[in-house]
């Protein structure tokens, strides 16, 4: 029995609360050849070989300054996985955050710099400005930002200083004609009840399949 006076605007949907998302495996290299500004990487624990991957289809062909800020692997893994996977047309700079040293007092640029893991945001900022003003790179990757939020249970706090955060790198962008930030995170925390949509401009999705063998 239908109940007439059911009042139906409470069942209409808040479309601010929902999050969709459009598939373009089959795109990628056209999506990511003209990506700008900040895009947020959503991705289930892959591996740094999988990023790689991923990369290679960014603007593939055109040799690039890339700085690789790793917040979860040391360099001496990534430059392993390099090895396995090359980036011929990337010239990929790191800075190492897990390895704990201080940065080296050589101005000479070699492939990885090195430095104490960030406490804080501003901290990362310090640190993100380095690596900018001693390679000009035209693509800034951040491994992983899931180090300083939960998206599944992120404080207002925690989220406003996001995003005082991701509006400095949008200021940055516009000072330094910065192209692109790339902002790794691993969503293994769980479902992600809120993003800093206003201030991102693309928010990609990187799944690795697992396949599982059954019994016939």
């Amino acid at each position: 029995m239908i109940n007439e006076d059911l009042d139906l605007n409470q069942n209409q949907c808040d479309f601010s609360k929902l999050n969709y998302w459009r598939e373009i495996e089959k795109n990628i290299t056209e999506e990511l050849k003209n990506l700008k500004g900040i895009t947020l990487i959503v991705h289930n624990s892959v591996e740094f070989t999988d990023i790689i991957e991923f990369l290679q289809n960014y603007r593939p062909g055109e040799f690039l300054a890339v700085l690789y800020i790793s917040l979860v692997r040391s360099y001496d893994y990534m430059k392993n996985a390099l090895e396995l996977k090359t980036l011929d047309d990337k010239r990929m700079i790191f800075i190492d955050c897990v390895s704990g040293y201080a940065f080296p007092v050589d101005d000479k640029v070699n492939s990885a710099f090195y430095h104490k893991p960030p406490q804080t945001l501003e901290e990362l900022k310090e640190i993100i400005q380095f690596g900018i003003e001693k390679i000009n790179p035209e693509l800034v990757i951040l491994d992983s930002l899931s180090q300083f939020i939960n998206f599944s249970h992120s404080t207002e706090e925690e989220f406003s200083e996001l995003c005082n955060f991701l509006n400095t790198l949008k200021q940055n962008q516009i000072n330094t004609n910065q192209k692109v930030f790339m902002l790794l995170y691993d969503n293994k925390l769980g479902i992600m009840e809120s993003l800093p949509k206003n201030q991102i401009d693309n928010i990609l999705k990187m799944e690795k399949i697992k396949k599982e063998n059954f019994w016939k």
